[in-house]
């Protein structure tokens, strides 16, 4: 899921205290046959909004009645909005004690012919605005201080940079700006303590993939993947460094953070010159597509005598050379009671379950020379102890699996190129390159039952 646009407004006065548009999401839907282009103020969108609701005595939104007849398309937290005779549609909004989060996500399927239930860019809006949301209230006094450390666009850019949620911890957001001076100091009582470094650059390209896979004709498959490149020097503070990486992938989207960036991707190279401290500093963030995802899955659950019969089945794809170190496939569970039986044909010895006995979780960390990865098992519930403890509508046969891993290949092809690095003043240093990539919750769903979202 990606945001086309997040407006912050104040509560009472629907001011607007920030807006944020993702240019390049709109890029990457120009060729769907859906895509209405998002020109409307963001003035305009907030004056439909507050035609369309109306702000109480108690400060909180509701429907008027008479405006707002059963038979619209809107349910809370979702509408649309008629601005300068144009639909806009979904609009996500929650509101908190002092602000109201609106969000407009990319939908990149007719959502006409996919029913209101089976969007699933919705629940991850709501999901993204509530986070937001947590973030604002954690941080108003740093925010609306006499003297603000930081401003709300900080906040986005931490939380959701590429319009997709990317960050959640606000302890980590603290560390991440306040972190710096301190680490400035403790650099420098390090250099007056006569201490001598070992001189080494460490150069780290970390990217995640996130994604759902349906396998149903009439829901797209979706991935997000997102890239990180950081720097860690022991070389002089004041030691310019000069690096290129190359890439075969166009990026669709990058946030420079260094002293001066080059963006020639399309001639498959990124130029970052750069004056670094102690600390480790991020050069860039970046996002990518692919044709293909680095993994895919069949899974499947079917009724088997008292319990269920399940099997999956993980497909992987030689020609884009990615070496995993390990695999974890979770399988939850949840409302059938706790597993009282487990077998498997033949014995696995990968398998676990957890402490609640909701879930099964497979670990392979030696993997086979192979394309395919396979695990069939059957699995009984005490019906006796059954108690809600997920999704109301995970029961029966209605059930996915979440797939992780972690890989030292990178899923965009980049790579630094050795020869480039150079340092002013010029000293013998070290070269470490590291590349570590994840699947962070691969959503595959059972194909014998309903898809939904959480």
């Amino acid at each position: 899921m990606r945001l086309r646009k997040l407006l912050v407004l104040e509560k009472k006065t629907l001011e607007i205290l920030h807006a944020q548009s993702f240019p390049v999401v709109e890029v990457s839907c120009l060729n769907n046959p859906d895509y209405a282009e998002m020109h409307s103020s963001n003035r305009a969108i907030v004056t439909a909004f507050s035609e369309k609701f109306t702000v109480e005595g108690n400060h909180t939104i509701n429907f008027k009645a008479e405006r707002d007849s059963c038979d619209r398309e809107d349910w809370f937290p979702v509408f649309k909005l008629n601005v300068e005779e144009k639909t806009v549609w979904p609009v996500v909004f929650i509101t908190t004690s002092k602000h109201i989060l609106m969000g407009i996500p990319l939908v990149k399927t007719s959502a006409a012919s996919r029913g209101f239930a089976n969007v699933p860019e919705i629940p991850a809006a709501v999901q993204l605005l509530d986070t937001v949301g947590i973030f604002l209230k954690e941080l108003n006094a740093e925010i609306t201080g006499e003297e603000p450390l930081f401003d709300i666009g900080d906040v986005l850019n931490f939380i959701a940079p590429y319009g997709i949620l990317i960050n959640t911890s606000v302890s980590n957001f603290r560390n991440a700006l306040l972190g710096t001076a301190a680490l400035e100091d403790s650099s420098k009582a390090y250099i007056q303590s006569n201490a001598k470094p070992n001189p080494a650059i460490t150069i780290t390209i970390k990217e995640t993939v996130k994604g759902v896979i349906y396998n149903r004709k009439r829901l797209s498959d979706s991935f997000d993947y997102t890239g990180t490149v950081s720097i860690l020097s022991s070389l002089p503070v004041k030691t310019d460094i000069s690096v290129t990486l190359l890439t075969t992938l166009n990026l669709v989207h990058v946030v420079p953070r260094c002293d001066k960036f080059l963006d020639t991707s399309k001639n498959n190279e990124l130029q970052l010159f750069l004056t670094p401290g102690y600390d480790n500093t991020e050069l860039f963030r970046y996002t990518f597509e692919q044709v293909d995802p680095p993994i895919m899955a069949d899974y499947s659950v079917t009724r088997d005598h008292l319990g269920l019969a399940f099997s999956i089945e993980l497909q992987f794809f030689p020609e884009k050379k990615i070496t995993f170190e390990c695999i974890e496939v979770v399988f939850p569970f949840p409302n059938r009671g706790p597993i009282n039986s487990l077998k498997f044909d033949p014995p696995n010895s990968d398998v676990v379950m957890n402490k609640k006995k909701n879930q099964i979780i497979w670990r392979r960390t030696k993997l086979p020379n192979t394309d395919k990865l396979s695990l069939t098992a059957s699995v009984k519930f005490d019906r006796k102890q059954v108690q809600l403890d997920g999704h109301p509508q995970l029961r029966d046969v209605n059930a996915y699996a979440d797939i992780t891993f972690k890989s030292p290949s990178s899923l965009s092809k980049m790579r630094l190129d050795k020869n480039s690095v150079t340092v002013f003043p010029g000293t013998k240093f070290k070269l470490n390159h590291e590349v570590i990539s994840s699947g962070q919750s691969i959503r595959v769903w059972n194909t014998h039952g309903e898809v939904f979202d959480q």
